[in-house]
């Protein structure tokens, strides 16, 4: 029997402990904080994070951008910005830019600026793009964001009441906005698709991924916010259209 199991048979305990985590835990607290408030276009409140989470992706996404000499990268959702310093890695001369929903993630990610010393990276309080400037980016990251963690384990029919479409796709035009002609949108682990937004037409895929269904939980809802029946969705690197 499971830990949380025994202690749902302690009255009180399990509550007391969650008091406790918020009350102790920093970055636990702004993510009860986040959830408790629903500022305007959350998508998910865990920030949960680790380096070079995604080497394939990335290393792809350099591919595409060989040709250009100093991209301009910006990382939406960057939680405290490992995604952000991984991305460095990979792009040596890029311009970054780290925006996240969370002030205590942008505060954790500022500190960890002041020890890499690298002008060419910044990190914003923002929950979506809609300040950035218009054609500027060469790719827009989104990994994980997208989404809610409570979806993967409910599978609710009906997800509106954690996350909406229309605010998907809103997001997914403000990318449009801000990415170059020709430049590249990665997201993952998304509750949503492109395929079924009005902008859909506007992007061409470039690379799709098979997940891992045995780790994944990502249930996929349609346009109606309600639960579709195939969950497997392979589009990851989209390509803005050239505009003529």
């Amino acid at each position: 029997m499971r830990l949380k199991e025994h202690l749902r048979k302690i009255p009180g305990l399990l509550k007391l402990l969650r008091l406790g985590r918020i009350v102790l835990d920093p970055t636990h607290r702004s993510e009860w904080q986040l959830k408790r408030n629903k500022p305007h276009n959350l998508f998910q409140p865990d920030g949960h994070t680790f380096f070079d989470r995604y080497p394939w992706i990335f290393s792809a996404v350099k591919e595409l951008l060989l040709e250009v000499a100093t991209p301009r990268l910006l990382s939406f959702g960057c939680s405290t910005g490992e995604e952000v310093f991984t991305l460095r890695r990979y792009f040596p001369q890029a311009e970054i830019l780290g925006i996240d929903i969370n002030p205590h993630s942008i505060a954790l990610c500022q500190k960890k600026l002041i020890q890499a010393r690298d002008s060419h990276i910044q990190f914003k309080l923002a929950s979506s793009p809609g300040e950035e400037v218009k054609d500027y980016y060469d790719a827009v990251f989104c990994m994980a964001v997208l989404r809610h963690g409570e979806l993967g384990f409910s599978h609710s029919e009906n997800c509106a009441h954690l996350i909406r479409f229309e605010d998907f796709e809103r997001t997914i035009r403000g990318f449009y906005r801000v990415l170059k002609p020709g430049g590249l949108l990665i997201i993952r682990h998304s509750n949503f698709r492109i395929a079924d937004t009005a902008l859909a037409e506007e992007f061409d895929v470039v690379l799709a991924i098979i997940p891992n269904r045995l780790v994944e939980k990502t249930p996929l809802y349609g346009s109606n916010n309600q639960l579709l029946g195939n969950d497997v969705y392979n589009d990851t690197v989209f390509r803005k259209r050239n505009v003529a």
